[in-house]
């Protein structure tokens, strides 16, 4: 027969295994548990990284190709809306005068009858617009009666790494709304490369924008100039007789025009460094 104090020890001891075993058998599912939680975990990371890498690598794309089509996109914009003092453009396709002439002898005659702010100099061919949109009101313009002056102001700049120099060559023309004006702005190219650039253009206050009508001009188009070339670019232009009428603008008779040349040819640039490396 088996004591007690046998029995006691060996329940003691079958108490100790079972415990130990307990022990080991949780430890392990917690571990398994773990590693598996952590797999996933690292899983939803790497997933979120690929989205990210995506979502950048799209808005630089898409970052670069506004960049190339920020000048078209925002002339188109611009002459549609009016946005920002945006100038409306004019049409000469239905005027009288205008049939049967040249359109190099019909700006002559223009050019005669209008405001001159300052002579034409010598110099290289500037590349310009001519509008067709709104023929019968250039073709019936006509000062407006109350003699009103309105004082428009130019002002040129360059981009900051544009090697050139951009100045009006007048500061400022008065003119009486309906009455045609001609200006000139001077651009040299200060390098000793060819280089081309594209001016875009801005009105103040923007109200009047709706009212400031470009004839012909040189804004939006590319202009190539050689090196030390210096180019004469002129701005036909006036101001709707309505301005006189509008309440907002009652009080404002000054109005300034803006220019801004930026350089389009970086990428010609590139090659034509790489070609003089080999």
């Amino acid at each position: 027969m088996i004591s007690p104090i046998v029995k006691n020890s060996v329940r003691r001891r079958l108490l100790q295994i079972h415990s130990k075993c307990a022990f080991n058998s949780t430890g392990n599912s917690t571990g398994k548990k773990f590693n598996s939680y952590s797999y996933h975990q690292n899983e939803q990371m790497y997933s979120k990284n690929v989205r990210m890498a995506a979502y950048m690598c799209s808005a630089i794309l898409g970052a670069l190709g506004a960049t190339y089509a920020s000048v078209p996109l925002y002339k188109i914009f611009c002459q549609a809306t009016g946005f920002g003092g945006a100038t409306r453009r004019v049409n000469l396709e239905d005027l009288d005068d205008f049939k049967g002439e040249s359109k190099r002898s019909f700006f002559e005659k223009m050019y005669s009858m209008s405001n001159v702010a300052s002579a034409r100099k010598n110099g290289g061919h500037a590349n310009t617009w001519t509008d067709e949109d709104a023929a019968e009101k250039l073709a019936s313009l006509r000062p407006h009666p109350d003699g009103r002056l309105v004082r428009v102001r130019f002002d040129a700049t360059v981009g900051d790494v544009m090697p050139w120099s951009f100045i009006p060559t007048q500061r400022d023309v008065r003119i009486v709304p309906g009455e045609t004006s001609l200006a000139f702005f001077t651009a040299k190219n200060n390098s000793d490369k060819p280089i081309t650039g594209v001016a875009t253009y801005n009105v103040f206050p923007a109200q009047a924008g709706v009212y400031f009508n470009k004839i012909q001009c040189f804004c939006f188009e590319e202009q190539r100039l050689l090196p030390g070339e210096e180019v004469d670019m002129p701005v036909f232009f006036f101001i709707d007789p309505d301005y006189v009428d509008d309440p907002a603008l009652a009080n404002c008779n000054n109005i300034v025009l803006s220019y801004t040349f930026f350089q389009t040819d970086w990428d010609s640039e590139e090659d034509e460094e790489e070609n003089d490396d080999k």
